[in-house]
């Protein structure tokens, strides 16, 4: 199984062992969706030593995104970031321990003459498809605004760099992009209109197992997701040291801008994901917004039927974890960003 993964594995980002000898460390597979920033967290962690603190030697391996959630299931590896709920709605048995964030990236940029949401009745808007993400989100954005879908031309062109071209050359009005081409937009004369996040969630899974681990190696997760807690923590409140990781990890010289992608993380959490965590009010939505996904590319015959939400979300080990943390009066301003593991 491993040798035929092969062709999706991207990246491999290995523990190191020589501290304490192979032989006392557990090898733990994390697989990630993507490289780059998602990967900041599990550095973090491994670098301060706080994998190795656990008697852990962590393996992060990056795969597409469909492809995470399936090497989970397999027992390939033993951790995941690559959003599980298609596949838990399809009967999978598998569960969400751990979130990064629970708000989405994408900014609505529109041309300069508008200023408003509402003046988008009549308008062109670059969707990436019919049941993307983004566009599921623009949709309620609409909503919670009080401007009807149906008034508002939708145009699907893909990806977002399609998308901002389109939006540059003045074929379309209006399109949901990340802050970066945000930027570039705004410095063409283009206007950041709303932050999505100000309006919807989309929470953004951090660790990820099958009910087989969880049932078989409770002590493995504990400390797993303590370990991930840890680098999630000092990521989110030593900023300047965690910035300093964004630039190695993301390859950055320049300090603020890397500073910036901190800012933007940090704003996608809302001060329970910064701890793991979400509100049943964001779970609900998230798990529906899956729901009308599926729905959208006729994949219904795939979800097996009502659902509840610790059949998803299983926050039970990374709450206990972070009163115990805090009652600990574990401080993460007392590390400092290291390029070697401790």
């Amino acid at each position: 199984m491993l040798r035929s993964l092969a062709t999706v594995i991207l990246f491999l980002f290995c523990g190191s062992a020589t501290s304490f000898g192979a032989e006392a460390l557990k090898k733990i597979r994390i697989a990630s969706k993507a490289p780059g920033e998602s990967l900041v967290p599990y550095v973090i962690s491994q670098r301060l030593g706080f994998y190795r603190e656990e008697g852990l030697d962590i393996d992060v391996i990056v795969t597409r995104g469909t492809v995470t959630t399936q090497v989970v299931l397999s027992g390939a590896v033993d951790y995941g970031n690559g959003g599980s709920i298609p596949a838990i709605l399809g009967g999978a048995r598998m569960k969400i321990l751990q979130v990064s964030t629970d708000k989405p990236s994408q900014y609505l940029v529109v041309a300069p003459k508008i200023t408003h949401i509402k003046q988008l009745n009549d308008k062109t808007v670059a969707i990436s498809d019919v049941s993307g993400n983004s566009t599921l989100l623009f949709r309620e954005l609409l909503a919670k605004n009080g401007v009807a879908v149906d008034t508002v031309r939708l145009r699907a062109l893909g990806e977002p760099s399609i998308r901002f071209g389109a939006l540059l050359a003045g074929t379309v009005d209006a399109t949901m992009i990340t802050i970066g081409m945000a930027r570039q937009a705004q410095a063409k004369g283009f206007r950041i209109l709303a932050y999505s996040g100000d309006y919807v969630s989309s929470l953004s899974a951090n660790l990820e197992t099958s009910d087989d681990k969880i049932q078989n190696a409770p002590d493995e997760v504990y400390k797993v997701v303590r370990a991930t807690l840890k680098g999630q923590l000092f990521y989110h409140r030593h900023s300047n040291e965690a910035t300093k990781f964004v630039m190695e990890v993301l390859r950055i010289n320049d300090f603020n801008e890397a500073k910036e992608i901190w800012r933007e993380r940090d704003k996608q959490a809302s001060d329970l994901a910064k701890i793991g965590r979400a509100s049943q009010e964001v779970m609900t939505a998230n798990i529906e917004r899956v729901r009308e996904q599926m729905r959208a590319v006729g994949a219904t015959s795939r979800i097996k039927g009502p659902i509840t939400l610790d059949q998803v979300y299983d926050f039970s080990f990374v709450k206990k974890i972070y009163d115990e943390i805090r009652a600990s009066k574990w401080d993460p301003m007392r590390y400092e960003y290291s390029k070697k593991a401790m």
